[in-house]
């Protein structure tokens, strides 16, 4: 039986937040982490946390565990959500190119730990954002729904 596509619905506040940061590192890459929660079957996305990688190239990001550790603490202790945890990560691409094999690598070495699905967000150049979603080591196809601020009407 083929599983159904992971629901990825993403805060618009998330995707202007990593645009800015995209274009702030050009033409270096840069990431960081996703934080949310799971709610029946998809994983909600509603804020993007930047952990700077000094060594970020053209081509590559890393995320630093202790960075990224330290900055996880700083905003959950600034949001105050009940439910806010991590998610995934994201991370830029200079270029207008997909998924890397490292990152599909590294989305699936990080969902082993966990037994709801991880989410990773790819910015490219050209706009375009490229939603994968792991669980327990496997890739799993992911769609990607945006969300608008409450209270705002969407077309």
């Amino acid at each position: 039986m083929r599983q159904s596509p992971l629901a990825v619905a993403v805060h618009v506040d998330v995707t202007t937040r990593i645009a800015a940061a995209a274009a702030s590192a050009h033409p270096r890459e840069t990431g960081g982490l996703l934080l949310g929660w799971w709610d029946d079957g998809r994983v909600a996305v509603r804020h993007a946390v930047e952990v700077p990688d000094p060594h970020g190239t053209t081509s590559s990001w890393s995320r630093d565990e202790l960075r990224a550790q330290a900055a996880l603490d700083t905003a959950l202790a600034e949001y105050q959500h009940p439910w806010l945890g991590y998610v995934g990560d994201w991370h830029s691409h200079p270029a207008a190119c997909g998924a890397s094999g490292q990152d599909l690598v590294s989305i699936r070495r990080a969902s082993r730990q966990y037994e709801q699905p991880l989410v990773l967000l790819i910015h490219r150049a050209d706009g375009v954002f490229e939603t994968i979603g792991a669980c327990r080591g496997h890739r799993r196809q992911a769609i990607l729904l945006m969300t608008a601020p409450e209270g705002a009407r969407t077309p």
